[in-house]
């Protein structure tokens, strides 16, 4: 009896090791499973960058004077300049990928560049999805009103009401012109362009009265074509910020220290000055 109870008592223990064992064994798979997996949603969005050695950055280079295309067919403007200052400071090159403004989130989220500096509001970049990074501002940008040179009609955001005017899709300004309704201003008709040239091209052959344009996009082409000129009574003012793919978080702090310093030392004073500044 004693024999079979000693059995029995052996029998039991050694079950119990094999589930401690086997328990065990799957905690410890678990904990290797989760490290995979944090490891795998690690953020390297900054070592890629400085492993690369290139800040790869999309741009719309059709609005000056934040980005356009020179005589020598380089890429120019307080965008590009910035984003080189910044690349600078990280330790690498920057490097411009032209893309079709309404390509630019597509671009960053499938990883054709890693961030979009081109003169993109937050809400611009957020319009179509919430699915990206977003840093600061680091420029605060005025929509104005753009009319012939011969216009006394309109001279304020309130004079609108009634006329035809024209905006480019997907922009700020866009948006800026959806609004006047809220602020009890009934234009007659707003009419969608592609880009903010044809909108231009049709204020010339008098198809629409106004443009709701970006202010300093509107003083470059009032300073360089006389037919134009620009109404001193903004519609809205927006910030504009620098964009990364959701989950970017380390790189788009970096580039917040990096602005920071640059304003600090002056740096960023003196290409806005060089890009911005209205003679």
């Amino acid at each position: 009896m004693k024999k079979t109870f000693k059995l029995i008592l052996t029998v039991m223990v050694i079950v119990l090791s094999l589930f401690a064992l086997t328990a065990c064994a799957t905690d410890a798979n678990n904990e290797v499973n989760n490290d995979m997996e944090n490891n795998e949603a690690a953020d390297t969005s900054l070592q890629s960058v400085i492993d690369s050695k290139v800040l790869r950055v999309g741009l719309c280079p059709e609005y000056p004077p934040f980005e356009s295309i020179n005589e020598n067919n380089e890429i120019v403007g307080f965008d590009p300049s910035l984003a080189t200052a910044i690349a600078d400071e990280i330790g690498v090159k920057a490097e411009f990928v032209n893309t079709p403004w309404e390509g630019l989130i597509a671009g960053v989220n499938n990883g054709d560049f890693d961030i979009i500096m081109s003169a993109m509001s937050p809400e611009e970049a957020t319009s179509a999805t919430d699915a990206v990074e977003l840093s600061d501002n680091y420029y605060t940008l005025g929509d104005v009103i753009v009319v012939k040179a011969e216009n006394d009609e309109i001279k304020s955001k309130e004079d609108l009401a009634g006329k035809i005017i024209g905006i480019q899709d997907a922009s700020s300004a866009a948006q800026a012109a959806e609004k006047l309704p809220e602020m009890g201003i009934e234009v007659a008709e707003i009419k969608h362009y592609n880009r903010n040239a044809d909108a231009y091209a049709e204020l010339v052959n008098g198809r629409i009265d106004a443009i709701v344009v970006g202010v300093t996009y509107a003083n470059g082409q009032a300073k360089n074509n006389p037919e134009f000129k620009v109404v001193n009574d903004p519609i809205q003012e927006i910030g504009l910020a620098v964009v990364a793919k959701d989950g970017s978080v380390a790189l788009i702090e970096k580039i917040e220290e990096v602005l920071s310093k640059l304003k600090e030392n002056g740096t960023y004073d003196s290409i806005a000055v060089e890009w911005l500044a209205v003679e």
